[in-house]
């Protein structure tokens, strides 16, 4: 396992006890997120804290479900990390499940920037309508 994989691992581990710690510890400064067009969650965000705000986003309206998760990293400082989430729409109650890819870029022990693809955003859109 190359240590890019491994900042990563210890990351998500780190955020399952705390965001804001798992965020300052494994976080960039200059941290850049790219999430993608059409959701709430939508837009670039930056900062250290720029996980957290994602979150609040999005756990604001679905309760997400992991289902399962993989990583591949490579010699290029790049992640890719693929989980299989179900998202359950708080007010409409709907869901639907789909793969979320990531591409987690890693410098130095820190996360500098993550590129977010859905591979359904019309059906997770589409549970927001009752």
């Amino acid at each position: 396992m190359g240590a890019n994989l491994e900042t990563m691992k210890q990351f998500l581990a780190a955020w399952q006890k705390g965001w804001e710690t798992a965020c300052r510890e494994f976080i960039a400064a200059d941290f850049e997120c790219i999430e993608p067009p059409g959701l709430p969650q939508s837009g670039v965000f930056r900062g250290w804290d720029a996980p957290i705000q994602i979150s609040n986003i999005y756990r604001g309206i679905w309760d997400i479900e992991v289902l399962d998760y993989q990583f591949w990293d490579d010699d290029s400082g790049v992640v890719v990390s693929r989980y299989v989430m179900k998202w359950t729409n708080k007010a409409t109650g709907k869901s639907m499940t789909q793969p979320v890819v990531e591409l987690n870029h890693v410098k130095a022990g820190k996360i500098t920037r993550m590129e977010v693809f859905h591979h359904d955003p019309t059906g997770l859109t589409a549970t927001l309508v009752a």
